[in-house]
């Protein structure tokens, strides 16, 4: 098995359920401490093998591939699992990070799966398994590039489903829509108001209700064995893919009458800076 950002949250817990589970796991991050504490807790002797890589860089994902194939033949299953994310109003976003957001979230679903591909399809077989969000299928005030990257993250995995259907592909390609899940990227996001970041993090780890990571990986896991293609994780997931499904574009707005307290302090306090700062909000950025 393959997983990418496997330093935290839901890829460290696939590592561990896999490893316990007596499969060789290929792990890979940038965050080389991160990753290293997700080995030593998988007390891994030689079952466990990690790489540093950039999923960004579509060559360094195509040598990766070919180097974890040389080792172990091609993986039964593929977690493209990396993520970062931003949380500010669209027009304080910082631009570069933004890009960053998309060549990651975006660019490492795209990536994993044109390096794995070809080895799984020569194999005869296995499972692709990108990660979008229930912010893929609804959009996040606060999360404009966060969003953008994972809807863009479900568009490419839902068109590679319907071409290996109509090629007859022996090789499954499932769509992760996590909810909230109690991981660290909250933490870990780039606040531009930095004011925000604690009541972010203290609201999504203890006031939010929501998945541990563990049970995350479990119910993604079974997903997959069972052959979804599209695999909402946790209770708000699942309420917002049913919402989607059966509103359509009328979910948009209960929802955001619903949150508008939350994301209104977020977005509020953002504005206040612009305005302390005697500066127009995102006169300053170059989109």
């Amino acid at each position: 098995m393959v997983i990418t950002g496997c330093g935290a949250g839901m890829g460290r817990a696939l590592a561990r359920r896999l490893h316990r589970a007596g499969v060789e796991v290929y792990l890979s991050d940038v965050d080389v401490a991160a990753a290293l504490e997700t080995v030593r807790l998988c007390d891994a002797g030689d079952r466990v093998h990690f790489d540093e890589v950039d999923v960004s860089d579509a060559d360094a994902m195509s040598a990766y591939a070919d180097s974890v194939v040389g080792r172990s033949g091609a993986p039964a299953m593929v977690f493209n699992n990396a993520g970062i994310t931003m949380v500010a109003g669209v027009l304080e976003e910082d631009d570069e990070y933004a890009r960053r957001i998309m060549s990651v979230n975006l660019g490492g679903v795209v990536n994993g799966t044109v390096a794995f591909l070809p080895h799984l399809e020569a194999a005869g077989g296995g499972s692709i398994v990108n990660t979008s969000s229930a912010f893929g299928l609804l959009g996040s005030p606060a999360q404009s590039a966060y969003s953008a990257s994972k809807f863009a993250a479900r568009g490419y995995s839902e068109t590679v489903q319907q071409q290996l259907r109509a090629d007859g592909s022996g090789v499954r390609l499932h769509v992760v829509h996590p909810g909230a899940v109690h991981t660290e990227i909250a933490a870990r996001a780039l606040y531009v108001t930095p004011g925000v970041r604690d009541y972010v993090t203290r609201g999504f780890n203890h006031r939010l209700p929501g998945t541990r990571p563990e049970a995350a990986a479990a119910a993604i896991l079974h997903g997959v064995l069972a052959g979804r293609d599209r695999i909402p994780v946790g209770f708000d997931a699942r309420a917002i893919d049913l919402g989607v499904r059966l509103l359509a574009g009328a979910v948009q707005r209960p929802v955001a009458t619903l949150t508008r307290p939350v994301f209104g302090r977020i977005l509020g306090a953002a504005a206040l800076r612009g305005t302390q700062a005697g500066a127009v909000p995102g006169a300053s950025r170059s989109r």
